[in-house]
């Protein structure tokens, strides 16, 4: 994901999107026509060539169905996204059209920069064909949909099968356990080879509160008395191995500040031998590495035998609420996630469609994605959630988990001092949220 940082951008964009019509009538009563057009803004956060290049021909395409209506697009690195949307949100210049992922979500939809799409989704004549994760997806505010999920991805292991053939391991990781233990044993220095792409940057915790929820069997950040699952007496354990990959050197030393884009090249480049990612890396495995180098398989079970997943929607399309052009703004959500153009985005991005009939195309049960496809079709699979309702989620997973964990990583402090650190934090905001909720 290209980064794009400072403030200047921020600033620029905002007088931009002011200049160019943001939440702004047109003059035509928000009925546009081929010669006075109503105009819309739409912003992307997590842009790359290809991704930018295939929206440009979805925005043609719906221009062409819709010349009524044009849509000016923009895009801000995902890394530098959160910030950016809520100064914009702050400021009342948000596009009229941009994209969310649930590590922002709730906080735009509680501070009030998101439409409720509540009404739009229940006249949707395509809501019945979708797929079940689609109401699972924490796209709802207050019970009522704030965002409409572009597609799925889910997580599994990129990994190179041709240094598992080397050590004569079989191809698939059943376990946890086996997990770090084959990290160790595909690490060698000497060869500048490391058994586990680590990521220590902004959401690198993320992955570790994934495991923990599938080592205490539990479906989300917190258990069902509204505890923390840091707080589990195998909590401590499991942050010591997680994070034992690095400590131990089965990661990159420079690991420890990586992020997405930095994980990925870190498979790519031979750095590293496992990688825990998502489905839109199948596109840059396939372009970059050679058949026969690597393979993908399902993440390791729960000690019960189940795939505690996370399934998440890289970009939910959301309407500003200071938006002017509803009527447009919607119309081309509606466009944007119909199912033959949601196919399209999906197999061109290497990700999960919305719709339960688009598992039928063969594009999803031949080829690298198959396992996807598999997982997400699992009955034993079980959807883990993040703290999305919390307000503090975004500080968490971006900056206060990534200060703790990094001092401890470098032996600042202990595990049980930063475990402590982030259980307490995650207590605090949900005992806030609890008592805000009136529970």
């Amino acid at each position: 994901m290209k980064r794009l940082s400072g403030w200047f951008f921020t600033i620029s964009l905002i007088l931009c999107l002011m200049v160019t019509g943001c939440s702004k009538d047109s003059g035509n009563g928000g009925k546009g026509t081929k010669d006075d057009p109503v105009k819309i803004t739409y912003l992307d956060n997590i842009p790359s060539p290809e991704r930018t290049a295939l929206l440009k021909e979805m925005i043609a395409k719906f221009e062409e169905k819709n010349p009524g209506i044009k849509v000016e697009y923009s895009s801000v690195g995902f890394e530098e996204s959160y910030k950016k949307l809520m100064a914009m949100g702050a400021s009342g210049t948000l596009p009229d059209v941009f994209n969310v992922d649930e590590s922002m979500f709730t906080s735009m939809a509680s501070a009030g920069y998101l439409q409720d799409l509540q009404s739009n989704y229940d006249k949707w004549d395509q809501k019945d064909k979708l797929i079940k994760a689609v109401e699972k997806w924490p796209s709802k505010y207050k019970g009522h949909f704030y965002a409409i999920p572009d597609a799925f991805m889910l997580q599994a292991l990129f990994i190179r099968s041709d240094w598992f053939q080397e050590k004569g391991l079989t191809p698939r990781i059943d376990t946890w356990d086996q997990y770090f233990e084959y990290g160790k044993m595909l690490t060698d220095p000497s060869k500048g080879q490391y058994g586990i792409s680590f990521r220590g940057g902004p959401n690198g915790v993320v992955r570790f509160m994934e495991y923990l929820a599938s080592l205490t069997e539990t479906p989300g950040w917190f258990d069902e008395n509204g505890k923390p699952i840091t707080s589990k007496p195998e909590a401590l354990e499991a942050f010591k191995k997680f994070y034992g990959v690095y400590k131990n050197g089965y990661a990159p030393k420079e690991s420890i500040n990586w992020g997405y884009k930095e994980m990925v090249q870190g498979f790519l480049n031979g750095q590293a031998g496992i990688l825990n990612q998502t489905a839109e890396v199948i596109i840059p495995v396939e372009k970059d590495m050679k058949k026969g180098t690597y393979e993908i398989i399902p993440i390791p079970k729960s000690p019960s035998g189940k795939n505690f997943n996370h399934f998440g929607s890289t970009a939910a399309y959301a309407i500003s609420s200071k938006s002017k052009q509803n009527e447009a703004a919607w119309k081309f959500i509606e466009f944007m996630s119909s199912p033959e153009m949601n196919l399209e985005y999906s197999k061109r991005n290497g990700m999960l469609p919305i719709y339960t009939e688009s598992y039928k195309d063969p594009f999803f049960s031949e080829g690298a994605i198959k396992g996807f496809a598999e997982q997400m079709a699992d009955p034993e699979i079980v959807y883990v959630n993040w703290a999305d309702y919390l307000k503090e989620q975004s500080q968490f997973i971006g900056t206060y988990a990534v200060e703790q964990v990094q001092n401890y990583l470098l032996n600042k402090q202990s595990a049980e001092e930063t475990l402590k650190n982030l259980n307490d934090f995650l207590e605090k905001a949900q005992q806030r949220y609890e008592k805000e909720e009136g529970k």
